[in-house]
């Protein structure tokens, strides 16, 4: 473990000679006036304050789409982002390119060159630390309404940050787990940490002087089929790392994963625990914006347009049946590269009747089921997280650390090599994911036997036993319109 990585507020004097090294990365770190920059978030209008939004769409009982949005350059962003306004979308995502993610400024530039000359859209994003303050507030300015939130990087937050929020922007993904654990291969759990809290003490800077900037957190994104409640630990785990460093508005993330009765009761639990775990440490005062329900991230997108439409509208429907602000919705066309303008019109479009119909009803859907799984995601929520302070003697980013290397909090297939990958899941009977091998998860004995109950009647069902080929299938049901994988039959 790195030393002296721990959930300690970074003292302001440390933290400013910090911030020295970090905006000499790139020329334009030298645009970043913290004081002028803080007096621009305050002349925004609450139709670009992120935490406003949120505030207005829960008093008001509505959901709107979170899109995922990034073009190369800044005459097309601005096109973009107008289209977005128009489809009534109150988020405005930024996603950077991967150049960007990696720090390979230089290529960035011959790229926007490249794009000027050619008109072919070399980069997969937004390189939002090449165009600067300068050209990123163009974009800000050129709608009226719209909280911008950019998607950056492990490696870039620090200085994209910097930018960012001296731009106009109010919200960022914002919790290191998300980047290390599904993106990287080679990074340190400690490094990653670090490098975030650096993000989240700029953060708690703007909010010491009146600016509250809002951390969405997504945690450890599975790059498996596993249940969601080690994701939902770590978005808990996030929320008490940034509150530390002075953050003030965090909103809970809860990715869908296709079985109705689960994934509404994850979008009931993991907020309540979330003001749960941060009042009790001490964290009363932040606020929990509201809760965003995030497009299943997991499974591969469907090519055919029925199926992408239905694979966006379920997410809708479940994102208005369980009552969140906001739900991340991919555009219909993303399985075939950078979406068009017009696709994401039409994806908006489709989800906004299901936001407007279902939503509209105020539904209290109440089922057994539901029951069921949110005492299950209870108890394993709590248990991630009771164990991760247990090790780190109270502290989240001690124990967190110490968690990963000893597979307390785990995936499949991870791409990071810090990972034990000693669980796996499979989906049930129902299509409710359930775990097939535990590895050092610490779970009560009473959610393992439930587990093995779900699996054996889904073995008895297939006539096969739950290994790797299951999950295999499993991973590909939801792209095929298929609760679970079938298996095939010589």
């Amino acid at each position: 473990m790195a030393p002296n990585v721990k959930n300690q507020k970074i003292d302001e004097g440390e933290f400013l000679r910090m911030r020295e090294k970090v905006l000499a990365q790139w020329p334009t770190g030298k645009e970043v006036d913290l004081d002028e920059a803080i007096e621009y978030q305050k002349k925004l209008p609450d139709s670009k304050n992120y935490l406003k939004i949120m505030q207005k769409l829960h008093e008001e009982g509505r959901t709107v789409a979170y899109p995922r949005a990034g073009t190369a350059t800044i005459e097309d962003s601005i096109s973009l982002y107008r289209k977005l306004e128009e489809s009534q979308v109150p988020f405005l995502l930024v996603t950077t390119d991967s150049y960007t993610r990696q720090l390979e400024f230089k290529k960035v530039e011959a790229a926007i060159e490249e794009t000027k000359k050619t008109g072919k859209k070399i980069l997969n994003g937004f390189p939002l630390i090449n165009h600067g303050v300068k050209g990123m507030r163009q974009i800000v300015e050129s709608v009226n309404t719209g909280a911008f939130n950019p998607r950056i990087s492990l490696k870039a937050y620090p200085l994209g940050s910097e930018i960012a929020f001296a731009s106009g922007m109010t919200g960022v993904s914002a919790g290191p787990f998300i980047s290390w654990g599904a993106y990287e291969k080679n990074s340190d759990i400690a490094e990653a940490i670090g490098a975030y809290q650096y993000m989240h003490r700029l953060i708690g800077y703007y909010a010491d002087r009146g600016v509250k900037i809002t951390c969405d957190n997504h945690g450890w994104i599975l790059t498996g089929v596993q249940p969601m409640t080690v994701n939902l630990a770590t978005t808990i785990a996030e929320a008490m790392m940034e509150a530390e460093q002075g953050v003030k508005s965090v909103v809970s993330c809860i990715h869908l994963m296709g079985n109705l009765a689960q994934d509404l009761a994850w979008i009931r639990v993991a907020p309540r625990l979330m003001r749960e775990y941060l009042d009790r440490y001490g964290y009363a005062d932040v606020i929990i914006a509201g809760t965003l329900a995030q497009h299943t991230p997991l499974f591969p997108m469907p090519q055919g347009m029925g199926g992408a439409f239905a694979y966006t509208d379920y997410s809708a429907l479940v994102g208005a049946l369980g009552k969140v602000e906001a739900c991340s919705i991919r555009s219909i066309d993303e399985a075939l590269g950078i979406p068009t303008e017009e696709s994401h019109q039409l994806t908006y479009e489709s989800v906004n009747w299901f936001f407007n119909v279902i939503r509209g009803q105020k539904i209290d859907l109440e089922m057994k089921e539901i029951a069921i799984e949110e005492r299950i995601a209870e108890l394993e929520i709590r248990a991630i997280l009771d164990k991760l302070l247990e090790i780190g003697d109270g502290d989240i980013v001690v124990g967190c650390i110490k968690g990963v290397h000893l597979g307390i909090i785990d995936s499949s297939f991870s791409p990071n090599k810090q990972v034990k990958d000693k669980v796996i899941g499979v989906k049930d009977c129902r299509g409710a994911i359930r775990y097939a091998e535990f590895g050092n998860l610490p779970l009560p004995e009473e959610v393992k036997e439930f587990h093995r109950e779900k699996v054996a009647e889904r073995e008895r069902a297939d006539g096969t036993k739950a290994d790797y080929e299951m999950t295999i299938r499993d991973f590909w049901a939801f792209n095929k319109g298929q609760l679970i994988g079938k298996p095939v039959r010589a």
